[in-house]
C-alpha cells in the first residue's frame, strides 16, 4: 500500500501569501518522515506546477530541517479577492496534495 503525503503530513496546511502567492507548510512529525519525502523526490517543482497548473519555474520548494518541514510557494490561479476568487484565504488550496505518493 503507497504512503500518501497526507500519512506523513497530517498538519499541511495552505495560506494566501500576499494576494497573489500561495504558500504551503508541511510539517512532519519526525526527521525520519521528512528525510523519507526528500529521498523520494515525490515533492518537486513540476509536480506541484501540473497539480496547480502553474509554470514550474514559478514554484519554490524550500526544506528546512530545524522545523521539520517543507515549505512551496506558488503563484495563485487568481489574485485574492478577485471577482473569479473561490478560496478567499487560499485556506483550502492543499487537498490534492494530500493524495501525492510518497513511496
Amino acid at each position: 500500500m503507497p504512503i500518501r503525503l497526507g500519512d506523513l503530513a497530517p498538519g499541511l496546511k495552505c495560506r494566501n501569501a500576499g494576494a497573489s502567492w500561495l504558500t504551503f507548510d508541511i510539517p512532519f512529525s519526525t526527521l525520519e518522515d521528512l528525510e523519507l519525502v526528500i529521498r523520494s523526490g515525490a515533492i518537486n517543482e513540476r509536480m506541484i506546477a501540473e497539480i496547480y497548473g502553474v509554470p514550474f519555474e514559478h514554484v519554490s520548494i524550500y526544506v528546512y530541517k530545524p522545523a521539520v518541514a517543507i515549505k512551496v510557494t506558488l503563484p495563485r490561479a487568481s489574485a485574492a479577492g478577485g471577482v473569479d476568487e473561490s478560496d478567499f484565504d487560499g485556506a483550502q488550496q492543499f487537498a490534492p496534495l494530500l493524495d501525492v505518493e510518497i513511496a
